[in-house]
């Protein structure tokens, strides 16, 4: 006991050199999202810093925005994650507070008799919070690094939304163009009608149904319109841009590019191993085992004073000497506390084993997502469009012909701007559920999800003091 009580106490007498960095963690942050992402993240705190990041955005908002650029753009811009790197600070500050012990006490009291007056003066030292001061350390080290990898898997979640929001985006853009396209052939259908009907070639009900159809395809037109402002409403929000910023166009990508994917197995396994949620609860079972057994060795020692004592007694006596304070442990013995940890701790495993099955749902639901798209991307380039194409082809042939009448050749042509359209809204179903299934396995790309060897890379909170001890 005595050892440990002149290890805390030269521990309290260095804290005072106890480094107060600016961004905790973040370093370490960094490097847990450099291991799955190309793009670097920022957390400015200046003025300085936040006017060179709105710099560095409204430089690349001036050219025409990749997925690239998207991601660097709402990895350093985005308000909310921004707002999550101060829970680094706050953890932090815990972990500063849990290296102090608390303040020594001083007591003064005057009395009186009729022979004269008596003051006494003490000080003392709460010894339980020398003696627990390493065990909250270790605890605070601890949430600190649960936090990091919590703070980590939030910029992996904002990067997915963004990925998702850019495909989405693109994906509209390209279907509006090709509903717009079979809006002009609908109207040009309508206003061939009209003139035929006038000049008493058709009757009513084929006029009907050819402003029937064009009505509708001004419908859809005006649908993908809301579409495509929505998407860029959202993905302009996710990189935080303000009123004054949505100038901005997306660069031309290849969405039929089709990537190989890992097998099923190798992804499960993959995201068990690499996904930092799992990692933050498996810190957290930790940390409350850790906890809950701190309880146990102190739950009867509520209160040790150690302290220097010093009386003037009333005939003019002076009386020094040591005091000492315990607390009587007869009914308050962190019962409920204890109780409450063991529930906490249960609830974490329970809690961890739920995420395991969510990850590995995720993982196949995503998977599945996959395939599908791909085999009906497969059918698309291999069957439908060529066969649409070939129809079209045909008809203006019998149209020249003379056995077709225009109509049939508008509305081959509209049923073949409809099966592109219905392509791109299968490779945006890809695209989605590719930039899923990424960040079900963990937040690489897929061709890096298959050569992670060493998945979560180990952090470790360096001291909030010199290392003396």
């Amino acid at each position: 006991m005595p050892g440990k009580i002149a290890f805390s106490m030269a521990c309290v007498a260095l804290a005072g050199c106890a480094p107060l960095l600016p961004k905790p963690g973040f370093d370490e942050v960094q490097s847990l999202v450099s291991a799955r992402l190309p793009q670097a993240i920022a957390w400015p705190q200046t003025a300085d810093e936040r006017r060179t990041r709105q710099a560095s955005v409204e430089a690349l908002l001036t050219a025409a925005l990749t997925l690239d650029s998207v991601l660097r753009i709402g990895l350093t811009n985005n308000p909310h994650l921004q707002a999550s790197y101060e829970k680094l600070g706050i953890v932090y500050g815990d972990l500063i507070q849990a290296g102090l012990p608390a303040n020594p006490s001083l007591g003064f009291s005057v009395h009186s008799s009729s022979i004269g007056v008596g003051r006494e003066v003490n000080i003392v030292q709460d010894l339980l919070s020398l003696l627990t001061l390493a065990p909250r350390k270790r605890l605070a080290a601890a949430q600190f690094d649960e936090t990091k990898l919590t703070t980590a898997q939030q910029v992996l979640s904002l990067a997915t939304d963004l990925k998702k929001a850019y495909f989405t985006a693109h994906a509209d853009q390209a279907a509006l163009v090709l509903t717009k396209e079979v809006t002009e052939a609908a109207a040009v259908a309508a206003e061939l009608a009209d003139r035929q009907s006038q000049a008493g070639n058709i009757g009513t009900r084929e006029l009907a149904l050819r402003q029937e159809f064009h009505a509708r395809a001004m419908l859809d037109s005006s649908r993908q319109e809301l579409a495509l402002a929505q998407s860029h409403e959202h993905l302009a929000r996710l990189m935080g841009l303000q009123r004054d910023q949505r100038a901005w166009t997306l660069a031309d990508i290849a969405l039929d590019v089709i990537d190989p994917i890992p097998e099923l197995n190798v992804l499960e396994t993959t995201a068990l191993n690499n996904r930092y949620d799992i990692s933050a609860g498996k810190k957290r079972l930790d940390r409350l085992a850790d906890s809950l057994g701190v309880a146990n060795r102190f739950r009867y020692l509520s209160v040790l004073g150690l302290g220097l004592s010093y009386a003037r007694e009333t005939d003019g006596e002076k009386l020094r000497g040591p005091s000492v304070e315990i607390g009587l442990p007869l009914w308050d013995r962190g019962q409920g506390n204890r109780l409450r940890m063991q529930s906490e701790l249960r609830e974490g495993e329970r809690n961890l084993e739920a995420l395991a099955l969510d990850v590995i749902g995720d993982v196949r639901n995503a998977y599945a997502r996959v395939e599908n798209a791909r085999l009906s991307i497969q059918l698309f380039r291999k069957t439908l469009l060529p066969l649409h194409d070939r129809i079209t082809a045909e008809t203006l042939k019998f149209y020249n012909g003379m056995l077709l009448g225009v109509y049939d050749v508008l509305s081959a042509r509209q049923n073949q701007l409809n099966a592109q359209r219905d392509y791109i809204d299968t490779l945006k179903s890809y695209w989605l559920a590719k930039t899923d299934l990424e960040h079900a396995a963990g937040g690489a790309s897929l061709d890096k999800t298959m050569a992670l060897d060493n998945p979560v890379p180990k952090i470790e909170t360096p001291p909030v003091e010199h290392k003396h001890h």
